[in-house]
């Protein structure tokens, strides 16, 4: 038997098809959580036990980076660690226009076969509707004493109603806030710094994402590269929001003006990051916390403090299924940053601080 047994993701139809599924894999396998995990730090990534026991007891599907992590550390190769994220996809895209699919139409009222303020006939002859006419009121039902002054009552008492109301809410304040987001939903924006910043590969902290030339020359025009902090001047990189947790990149030079980045796609330039004067048109990225930043990670200045202590690092996720990531390894002084499918691997995290 190989190392998936009888498990083709592609067959997965639906959510909870794909995290039996994944059951599957680990059952087939014989690992423990711990075991995973374990198999995760040789393999020089990350995979909290907490994390994993979350993923496959839950309805939700995982996260594209924890799902690459699992399946590799349950001995899938990497041609079937990209089948696996295929078939995630296609499960989420399949569940999403599940999701927008009004919902069907329940059978008529007869308020719908008669409006209202009309009377239904039968004439002579005409076939029968299946629904009873609505009587009108008798003409004369408010026209007695005892009717005028029950409706009086009535409109008196839902005044006062109204005023009660209204006296209640100036005194009250703001309704009750709707109950706390879960963790991976609430707001960052103090987390990441304002004004202008450096943003560093965490791979290699020497180094600071900014312009530079395509190192094989298949692209002409300046795209975002990782070069030495200290030739980037006098360039300077901010974060423009544009939404919750939501920012483009921009870089403003003295000479060349503004310019935020923007993804492209297709031909030779696909992934790459360009930086376009109109930023309207340019690329928004969910900047994110990294949840599991792995041992060595260093601070880039006065950053948010996470996991007891060691300094948060950043995911720059762009529709869900895809990061900013460094070309390689990610240690290579000139290596591209790319728009590329979310792993949750070391090249695809960042440092996020203030300029000197």
């Amino acid at each position: 038997m190989d190392t998936r047994g009888n498990t083709d993701p592609a067959e997965a139809r639906d959510v909870a098809a794909f995290l039996a599924m994944l059951r599957e894999l680990k059952e087939c396998q014989g690992l423990t959580y711990r075991q995973l995990e374990q198999r995760a730090a040789e393999q020089g990534e990350v995979l909290a036990r907490s994390t994993l026991a979350d993923v496959l007891s839950g309805r939700r599907l995982p996260r594209p980076e924890v799902l690459s992590v699992f399946v590799r550390a349950c001995g899938e190769s990497s041609d079937r660690a990209t089948a696996w994220l295929d078939a995630r996809a296609e499960v989420a895209a399949r569940a999403r226009a599940a999701k927008a699919e009004p919902a069907p139409a329940g059978p008529a009222t007869t308020e719908q076969t008669a409006p209202r303020g009309t009377v239904a006939r039968e004439d002579a002859g005409a076939p029968a509707t299946g629904t009873a006419p609505r009587p009108l009121p008798p003409r004369n039902a408010l026209g007695s004493s005892s009717a005028r002054r029950t409706a009086i009552l009535i409109a008196a008492a839902v005044v006062l109603a109204l005023a009660v109301t209204t006296a209640w809410m100036a005194t009250a304040g703001d309704p009750p806030a709707d109950p706390a987001p879960k963790p991976e939903a609430r707001s960052r924006d103090a987390a990441v710094p304002a004004g202008w910043i450096r943003i560093r590969p965490a791979a290699a902290p020497g180094l600071c994402v900014t312009d530079g030339r395509v190192q094989d020359g298949r692209y002409t025009s300046l795209v975002a590269v990782q070069r030495p902090c200290g030739g980037v001047a006098p360039q300077r990189t901010e974060l423009e929001p544009v939404g919750t947790d939501t920012y483009r990149i921009a870089w403003v030079h003295p000479e060349h003006g503004k310019g935020c980045l923007k993804a492209l796609s297709g031909g030779a330039a696909d992934g790459l990051l360009e930086p376009w004067e109109s930023c309207g048109q340019a690329s928004s990225f969910r900047v994110e916390p990294d949840p599991d930043p792995g041992p060595g990670s260093e601070p880039s200045g006065p950053t948010r403090q996470v996991n007891g202590g060691k300094p948060a690092r950043y995911v720059f996720r762009a529709d869900g299924e895809q990061c900013l990531g460094v070309r390689g390894d990610g240690t290579a002084t000139g290596a591209e940053v790319t728009l590329q499918r979310c792993t949750g691997r070391e090249n695809q995290t960042f440092l996020i601080g203030p300029a000197p």
